[in-house]
């Protein structure tokens, strides 16, 4: 799924090419994308209708269209595509490949397209700020590139928490936008196993993961950005330790690992990241 350094890149590149723009046609193949908060058909309530804004909130993104919204979470393979200019025909007319769920022909002469090979992805229409009724939406916590996300905010969300110090840094209602990938990068930067409870940690560690977590994704937003890949690419290559099992740290070349925590698959490295408990299997000898 889209993590926040695709987020941030995904929108910044989809606002000129679709704000202030009216949507001319609809064309839909797998209805079960969409969810429907107003009365009417996705196709007919769209048609016509003019994007003022586009903005991100957490995973979703907002499509302004007043007196209603576009409120699109990917969920774990939705992503779209933004193509140029073509014939009305080809740009909404034919099915692209089976994962192709909708397009949206805009004034431009440009189409927005919608891919889901899982189907999982929502794309809600509602009336704009009618969000009571979608999952996670109004209960998302601080966004971590946002000014409001201070060390003091931070240490306060940490205090007490007997989490898993990976489960905490997933948990939406408390940071925004951590996904997998990233979760397991500012571990790997702060030196933290991800099975480490938060009340284990020391003052210097909530600090330092703090620090992680800012540097971490703003680093991965320029990464994202200045590799200008395109909005429906998930840019991953540049991890250190995620889906890097059996690879050696670019640090210290120990043999990175793989884990459990709460039926998620972390990625860590046992030397850069010593797990406190004591195991009968040493992570770092195995080879």
């Amino acid at each position: 799924m889209p993590e926040l350094p695709d987020l941030v890149y995904i929108e910044k590149k989809l606002r000129p090419g679709v704000v202030d723009q009216e949507i001319r046609e609809v064309a839909v193949w797998e209805p079960i994308v969409l969810r429907m908060g107003v009365p009417g058909s996705f196709s007919d309530v769209l048609r016509g209708m003019r994007i003022r804004d586009l903005h991100r909130h957490g995973p979703f993104l907002v499509f302004a269209l007043p007196p209603l919204e576009i409120i699109v979470h990917f969920m774990l393979a939705g992503f779209f595509r933004l193509e140029e200019r073509r014939s009305v025909k080809r740009q909404t007319g034919n099915r692209l490949n089976r994962d192709h769920c909708f397009s949206l022909l805009l004034g431009s002469g440009r189409s927005l397209h919608y891919f889901d090979s899982r189907r999982m992805g929502k794309i809600y229409v509602i009336e704009a700020g009618a969000t009571a009724e979608i999952p996670g939406y109004d209960t998302q916590g601080t966004d971590p590139l946002s000014q409001r996300f201070t060390l003091q905010s931070f240490k306060e969300k940490v205090r007490g928490r007997r989490h898993q110090v990976r489960v905490f840094l997933m948990d939406q209602s408390l940071m925004s936008a951590i996904g997998n990938a990233y979760a397991d990068e500012i571990l790997f930067d702060a030196c933290i196993h991800p099975k480490t409870r938060c009340d284990q940690l020391e003052k210097q560690q909530v600090e330092r993961l703090y620090h992680s977590i800012v540097s971490v994704l703003r680093r991965a937003v320029q990464i994202v950005e200045e590799a200008d890949r395109g909005i429906d690419v998930k840019m991953r290559d540049h991890l250190k330790v995620r889906n890097r099992r059996g690879s050696t740290c670019l640090v210290c070349g120990t043999t990175i690992r793989r884990t459990g925590v709460l039926g998620y698959d972390s990625f860590f490295c046992p030397r850069c990241q010593p797990e406190l408990r004591s195991r009968l299997v040493s992570w770092d000898k195995l080879s």
